[in-house]
């Protein structure tokens, strides 16, 4: 998950559906030319071993991709140009934080790591400038191959966004990365636990740098960071011993027999955030009041419409003759009935019964049900295959591949 944070490239590919989402990650990755990536270290900070990348927050990749492939793309096939841009795009691009002004110059967006588990995003007018807005992000380990992801959103903006639609956000967001995670983990985890079957536990290990391929000019910050957990991951107390535990018991002639997870496995909502998160649960329990009034009140209403036409209910009827009523409520049936005559004779209660009234009612509630449903869904188990697959095609639509 650091390294994916830490790597710019991936968001126009992972999170190409999220519209902004891969625009911004745009900001932070490197053309190798006109807008290289600057590295900086610090030893010395007193929030530990940090570094910070900056580079030109203008667009790249997507213009490279607007103005040279898709036009190359068109030209092989002997069409007509065709625009990559998005029709959200506009919508959005209005509505970023920190837009940058006509004519000005571009911010730098920077991106820092602190060791060992923070990693925050961020435009700023130069290097020791304050962020107008400002993610961060807590990987936090809790165990061998294992570790629970934290993030906020800091913000000098006076408006504040409600936690739980951010959580819908974040909790997409992850579901675009958390299972290719996965095979990534279990590959890094048996190739360093090769190295310690061969006895290179003694020295500085190369796992990063000898599993990944480093070839983007946006990876520099990514190489920094696999560097400092190569020269700092095995000297954490018990990780050899639950790394080598999980390798005897998972590996069989070099081939990792270990069950794929699931994706629910992997990312469920419910258990590993809804759960957990007093704001989440609190608009499930609102989703469920509102879908269980909708339902109410739409039988409700289709009942008393039928009831106003004369149709009559004959197991109603049959009910009310087997089952007699006592002696109160039938002493006051009269006057019951004369006090539903008379509110039915109201005019605003006459114009509500109209079809045309009635109609609105249903399908304001039709919608409000509708709405409710779509927002819980957000906090249970989403992303399965088929979502998966509709997901990625935002790829193939929003990048020409030559």
């Amino acid at each position: 998950m650091r390294h994916k944070c830490a790597d710019p490239d991936h968001g126009y590919f992972a999170h190409s559906s999220s519209g902004s989402m891969a625009k911004a990650f745009d900001w932070y990755a490197s053309d190798g030319a006109e807008n290289r990536v600057d590295i900086d270290e610090d030893f010395t900070s007193p929030t530990g071993y940090k570094i910070t990348s900056s580079v030109n927050a203008v667009d790249k990749l997507t213009k490279y991709n607007k103005e040279v492939r898709m036009p190359q793309m068109e030209g092989l096939r002997g069409g007509p140009r065709i625009a990559s841009k998005a029709p959200t795009d506009d919508i959005l691009s209005k509505i970023l934080i920190n837009k940058p002004k006509k004519n000005a110059p571009p911010k730098l967006a920077t991106t820092t790591f602190i060791a060992p588990s923070v990693i925050t995003l961020g435009r700023r007018d130069n290097k020791t400038a304050r962020s107008q807005f400002l993610t961060g992000f807590w990987i936090c380990p809790m165990g061998t191959g294992k570790s629970r992801f934290m993030s906020a959103a800091i913000s000098k903006s006076h408006i504040a966004i409600p936690r739980w639609l951010v959580h819908m956000n974040l909790n997409n967001f992850l579901d675009q990365d958390t299972y290719l995670l996965v095979g990534q983990n279990r590959a890094v985890l048996k190739k360093e636990a090769e190295e310690y079957l061969a006895g290179d536990s003694g020295k500085d290990s190369n796992v990063r740098t000898s599993t990944y391929v480093y070839k983007s000019p946006s990876e520099k910050m990514g190489v920094r960071v696999g560097r400092f957990f190569d020269a700092t991951l095995s000297r954490v107390p018990n990780r050899k011993e639950a790394l080598m535990s999980w390798y005897q018991c998972n590996i069989k002639s070099n081939i990792l027999f270990e069950e794929w997870p699931s994706r629910e496995v992997v990312l469920d909502r419910y258990r590993q955030h809804t759960a957990i998160c007093p704001d989440s649960m609190d608009v499930v329990k609102n989703c469920d009041k509102v879908m269980e009034t909708t339902k109410f009140f739409g039988a409700a209403v289709i009942v008393k419409k039928l009831m106003c036409e004369g149709i009559s209910f004959p197991i109603l009827q049959t009910f009310q003759k087997s089952v007699p009523l006592p002696t109160a409520i039938r002493a006051a049936k009269p006057f019951l009935r004369q006090i539903v005559t008379r509110v039915m004779n109201f005019r605003i209660v006459q114009s509500l019964m109209t079809n045309k009234a009635i109609n609105a009612a249903l399908v304001l509630a039709s919608l409000l049900y509708w709405t409710a449903s779509g927002i819980k869904r957000e906090f249970f188990f989403k992303f399965d295959d088929a979502v998966h697959r509709a997901d990625i095609k935002f790829i193939s639509k929003n990048w020409v591949d030559l």
